[in-house]
């Protein structure tokens, strides 16, 4: 029926993260995509003295109004629980209970890409704004834009660039920590997921703004086909800034940088991405990484 089912599982020290979400690409043959996902996290810091328990349900939907503008708009539920010890910090502590929220979401995309999976010619250019309907105290304005735009200069030469910022910011009182903003992985490479950017204690905490630029260049013929691997350099420059709900915060803006290269080998599993980087700016509390391993991930 041409459904797509995503499912993912991510363990780390301290958090636990699981989803699915689904979604039918054309709904009872209206050419409009129908999606709807439930995903929960669940983040144990001893450090700083907290237990956080994230779970959410998504259901949107995305259709082509003008030829290449498509708009998606969704709702979004969740159910927050952040439980404190006597260690945690002041501000914390403030936020110490089980909230509830019910948020509005509203993209327009402008998508002229030759294919949506590595694409070698086009634009897509999004925006994304996430405003609370209804909720408990510290609710907050959600936006987000991307511009990813790839040219092909050869066969053999395949070039991208790419832009990423958003921003977080509360309506009331100050953002909870666990709608607080990380780079995505793939935006920063070179860097461990979420241990970048301001740091309360040993904990990473986020940030309210983020921004991200990729250049990139994919060899697609640099080895032979029957290898099934494709390879890509890369320059990640990135930056995760502001806590805004203690000053005394490690606020840690600086631009951080890598350079490296990625392959994907497509497998019966599905691609397996590698990740080989090398930092060349960071700040002291950063936590950095020369290889990673993923399964399904493509650049």
């Amino acid at each position: 029926k041409g459904m797509i089912i995503d499912t993912s599982l991510e363990v780390t020290e301290s958090t636990l993260r699981g989803g699915l979400n689904i979604t039918d690409p054309n709904y009872k043959f209206s050419g409009n995509s129908v999606n709807f996902g439930v995903n929960s996290k669940k983040t144990d810091s001893d450090e700083a003295g907290y237990e956080n328990t994230l779970s959410t349900f998504n259901l949107g939907t995305r259709f082509e109004q003008y030829k290449d503008i498509y708009f998606t708009p969704s709702v979004e539920f969740s159910h927050d629980n952040l439980q404190v010890e006597s260690t945690a910090s002041d501000i914390l502590k403030k936020q110490d209970g089980t909230f509830t929220d019910l948020n509005l979401f509203f993209g327009v995309d402008r998508d002229t890409r030759d294919r949506s999976f590595m694409p070698t010619s086009g634009s897509f250019l999004g925006f994304t704004q996430g405003v609370p309907v209804y909720g408990d105290d510290h609710r907050s304005l959600f936006n987000r834009i991307s511009l990813n735009k790839y040219h092909g200069f050869s066969d053999d030469l395949i070039g991208a660039f790419k832009f990423y910022a958003a921003s977080i910011v509360a309506v009331e009182d100050d953002v909870r920590i666990s709608k607080r903003l990380h780079i995505p992985a793939k935006r920063l490479r070179g860097f461990e997921s979420k241990r970048i950017g301001p740091r309360d204690g040993a904990d990473y905490v986020g940030g309210n703004f983020a921004t991200a630029i990729n250049f990139e260049a994919a060899l697609p013929n640099l080895l032979p086909e029957a290898t099934q691997t494709d390879i890509a350099a890369f320059l990640d420059l990135g930056n995760l800034w502001y806590a805004d709900y203690d000053s005394s915060v490690g606020q840690s803006s600086k631009i951080r940088s890598s350079i490296g290269v990625a392959t994907n080998m497509y497998t019966p599993i599905g691609p397996l991405n590698f990740v080989f980087a090398q930092d060349l700016s960071s700040a002291e509390s950063d936590a950095t990484q020369s290889f990673k391993f993923e399964i399904g991930t493509s650049f």
